[in-house]
C-alpha cells in the first residue's frame, strides 16, 4: 500500500502528489567499501531515491563513463552532499537515477550542456536572441534552474519583453516542434517547470515582460463597493504591494516573503498563514492569457477560472491577473515568543489558542489548551526543536487588523509616513547574481526570485558546505528563530504590509496537509526526526519546524486538498 506525500516548494507550495514506493532496494554483494556497493544513504533518503524520478539534468553521453567527466582518470562525480540535498561538484555533476542505484551518491553523474544540434537546447536564437537575430525581442537568462539550486537543466531560459515577442517566440517554437514551459521566479518544486530530460523544451519567463494598459497595473471599483487590482503576471508580490499598500489595500492571503511571481502563485497551490484564507489563487478573479497559437483571451467567468487557477502552466501563458482586494485601516505586525514549559499537546495548543490568539473555530481543534481571544487573523509558527530538548522555544509571527489591534501596541498600525521611500529603498538596492553581475533587487526578484542570503559575501549554503564539520545546525536553527522579531519590526516600520522576508537562504521545503486535530502528532514526529539527525555525518536538520493553518476554499479543479480548515506541517 502506498502513502501520498504532498511536496511543497519553499513558500510557493506547488502541490505535487508523489507516491512513495514500498519496493526494496537491490542488495549489494561487494561490501560497503566496494565501488559497486556504496555506503547506505541516511534513513528515509533511500525511499525518496526510489520513489522520485530524479531527472534533474539533461545528461550528455560521455565516452569516459558516468563519473569521470573529462577522461583524466579521476572521478569527478559519484558523491552526494546530503546536507545540501544535491550532488557535490555541481559544475560537472547532476542527479540522474539509473537502476540499480542504491544511494544518492551513485546517482550523481557527469553532466554537460553541449551543442545539442537541432534541439531547443542547442538553438542559438534561444541562447542569445539579440546576437542571433531572433524574430522575437527577448533577453536570455541562461539555462533554467530552480531558485534553491537543487535542479539545474540545459533548457534555455528566455524572457520576452511584450505580447509581440511572446507571439513570435511561440511561432518559432511551433516551427521547430519545441515544447514551451512557463516559469515564474524559479521557486516552484523541482520538475514542475521542466526536469531537463526533453531536449526540445525551452522555458519562458515574464520577468522582462511589460503588459498593455490596465494589465500592467490598474484598480477598478466593483458594484458592491470593493476594489480589484489588475497587474502584470511577471510582477512579484512586492511589485503589486508597492502599488496597493500606500492606498491601504491588501490581497486576502499572502506569503511570508515577497519574491514569488503573481503568475506563479495563481498557477500553483501557494498559501500564507491566514486563519480565514486559503490558497492565494482563490482570490484571482480574472486573467489575461495567451494560448498556444499566440491568440489572447480574457478568462472572466468562474467556470473557466476554476480551470486556470492552480493549472501549473498547462493551458497557456498567464499574462495578467486581477486580484480581489481588501482594505485594512490598521495592521499590527508582531511576534509572540515563548519557551514551552513542556513539549506536550496541552502546552502546544495553549500557545496557539491563548498566546498566539489564533482565530480558529473550536469545533475543528482538540480540547487541549483552553480558549483564547481569537483576535489574530494570521499566524506563522516556528519551533526550534534542535536546541529545545523537552522545552523548545516556539514563536508565532502574527497579525491583527482593524478593530482587533491592541490599543497599547507600541509600533506602526497604519500606513508609514515614508511608505513610498520604503518600497523604493528595497526595490532599488543593488544585489549581485552569481555569474550575472549587479542589478536592482526588484529586477533580481522578478528574474529568479532574488539572491539567497549571504554572510560576508558568501552564500549561506556555501558557508555550510565548507564548515560542515562544525556543529552549526543548532546555531542556525536558533538564529532563524531569534532573527524573526527583528525582521518583523523592521518591515513594520518601513512599509507595514504583512511581509517580513526580503531574503532567505536557498532552502528546500516540504509540507503535509493534516487535519488540525492531528497537528501536534505531526510536529511531534518532525521533532523526533530532527533530534535523531543530530550527530549524523550525512544529514542534519538545520532550520526550525514550521506550521500554519489555512482555510481552503473550493476554487480550483486541480488544487491538492479539498475545501476546509487544514493544519500545514512544514519541514525546511
Amino acid at each position: 500500500m502506498s502513502r501520498v506525500l504532498r511536496v511543497l516548494s519553499a513558500g510557493l507550495g506547488a502541490g505535487v502528489v508523489v507516491t512513495e514506493s514500498a519496493a526494496v532496494a537491490p542488495q549489494c554483494s561487494g561490501g560497503s567499501g566496494n565501488a559497486s556497493c556504496p555506503s547506505r544513504s541516511p534513513q528515509g533518503v533511500d525511499l525518496m531515491q526510489r520513489s522520485f524520478v530524479h531527472s534533474e539534468l539533461a545528461m550528455a553521453q560521455h565516452l569516459h563513463g558516468d563519473y569521470d567527466c573529462d577522461g583524466d582518470g579521476v572521478q569527478d562525480c559519484g558523491k552526494c552532499d546530503y546536507r545540501m540535498g544535491m550532488c557535490t561538484n555541481q559544475q560537472m555533476c547532476g542527479h540522474l537515477y539509473k537502476f540499480p542505484d542504491a544511494s544518492l551518491d551513485r546517482s550523481c553523474r557527469c553532466r554537460r550542456c553541449p551543442a545539442f544540434p537541432g534541439t531547443a537546447f542547442g538553438d542559438t536564437m534561444l541562447k542569445n536572441p539579440e546576437q542571433a537575430g531572433a524574430p522575437f525581442n527577448a533577453m536570455s537568462w541562461g539555462l533554467f534552474k530552480t531558485w534553491a539550486d537543487h535542479m539545474n537543466t540545459c533548457a534555455p531560459w528566455v524572457m520576452p519583453r511584450d505580447d509581440t515577442a511572446l507571439r513570435n517566440l511561440l511561432a518559432h517554437a511551433r516551427e521547430k516542434s519545441y515544447k514551451v514551459r512557463i516559469s515564474g521566479a524559479g521557486h516552484s518544486a523541482g520538475g514542475i517547470v521542466t526536469d531537463g530530460q526533453n531536449r526540445q523544451v525551452l522555458v519562458l519567463s515574464l520577468a522582462e515582460y511589460t503588459a498593455p494598459g490596465e494589465w500592467e497595473f490598474g484598480i477598478r471599483d466593483m458594484p458592491n463597493g470593493s476594489k480589484r487590482a489588475t497587474a502584470n503576471a511577471g510582477w512579484t508580490q512586492f511589485h503589486l504591494y508597492e502599488k496597493i499598500r500606500p492606498l491601504g489595500f491588501f490581497v486576502p492571503a499572502q506569503t511570508a516573503g515577497y519574491f514569488f511571481s503573481l503568475g506563479g502563485i495563481v498557477a500553483n497551490s501557494v498559501h500564507g498563514g491566514s486563519y480565514h484564507s486559503g490558497f492565494v489563487h482563490g482570490y484571482a478573479t480574472r486573467m489575461r492569457v495567451m494560448l498556444f497559437d499566440g491568440s489572447i483571451k480574457m478568462i472572466d467567468t468562474e467556470e473557466e477560472m476554476r480551470y486556470w487557477r492552480c493549472s501549473f502552466g498547462l493551458h497557456g501563458i498567464i499574462l495578467g491577473v486581477e486580484m480581489q482586494l481588501e482594505q485594512r485601516e490598521q495592521l499590527q505586525m508582531y511576534v509572540v515568543k515563548e519557551k514551552m514549559s513542556a513539549w506536550n499537546s496541552e502546552e502546544f495548543w495553549k500557545f496557539i489558542k491563548q498566546s498566539a490568539e489564533a482565530d480558529l473555530p473550536a469545533e475543528v481543534l482538540p480540547a487541549e489548551g483552553g480558549q483564547g481571544s481569537r483576535k489574530s487573523w494570521n499566524g506563522e509558527f516556528f519551533v526550534d526543536f534542535m536546541n529545545g530538548g523537552e522545552t523548545p522555544q516556539v514563536i508565532s509571527y502574527s497579525q491583527k487588523a482593524n478593530h482587533s489591534v491592541d490599543p497599547d501596541f507600541d509600533g506602526e498600525l497604519g500606513i508609514p509616513e515614508n511608505v513610498h521611500e520604503g518600497y523604493a529603498y528595497m526595490k532599488n538596492k543593488r544585489v549581485a547574481e552569481d555569474g550575472r553581475g549587479w542589478m536592482s533587487w526588484g529586477e533580481a526578484a522578478r528574474r529568479d526570485g532574488a539572491p539567497p542570503i549571504k554572510i560576508a559575501g558568501v552564500e549561506v549554503n556555501d558557508m555550510l558546505d565548507s564548515m560542515k564539520a562544525l556543529p552549526l545546525a543548532g546555531l542556525l536553527s536558533k538564529a532563524a528563530v531569534q532573527q524573526i522579531p527583528g525582521f518583523v519590526e523592521r518591515m513594520s516600520k518601513r512599509v507595514n504590509d504583512g511581509f517580513f522576508l526580503t531574503y532567505s537562504p536557498a532552502a528546500l521545503a516540504a509540507a503535509y496537509f493534516v487535519e488540525p486535530s492531528k497537528g501536534f502528532a505531526a510536529m511531534d514526529y518532525l521533532r523526533k526526526v530532527q533530534l535523531e539527525s543530530k550527530g549524523s555525518k550525512d544529514f542534519v536538520w538545520n532550520l526550525p519546524g514550521e506550521f500554519r493553518f489555512l482555510n481552503v476554499q473550493d476554487s480550483a479543479v486541480l488544487q491538492p486538498v479539498k475545501a476546509g480548515i487544514w493544519f500545514n506541517a512544514q519541514m525546511i
